[in-house]
């Protein structure tokens, strides 16, 4: 299966990937924030703050997953 991307709507996308290949854009999505902590010139504050909020969303929705 190969990663899929579909436009829903403006600004709206629906993704299907198999739990190997979500699991590696996570693990990037998580490395991308943490180099962009320690960077020495620290990125603008809003998109720390958007990546952040959204793999705490994702953690969240994972953690909802485990409990149906």
């Amino acid at each position: 299966m190969r990663v899929r991307v579909e436009r829903v709507r403006e600004n709206v996308f629906a993704v299907t990937a198999t739990s190997q290949e979500l699991s590696a854009l996570v693990a990037a999505a998580r490395m991308a924030l943490n180099a962009m902590q320690a960077a020495p010139e620290r990125p603008p504050a809003a998109a720390l703050e958007l990546l952040e909020r959204v793999l705490t969303d994702f953690d969240r929705a994972r953690e909802r997953l485990g409990d149906g």
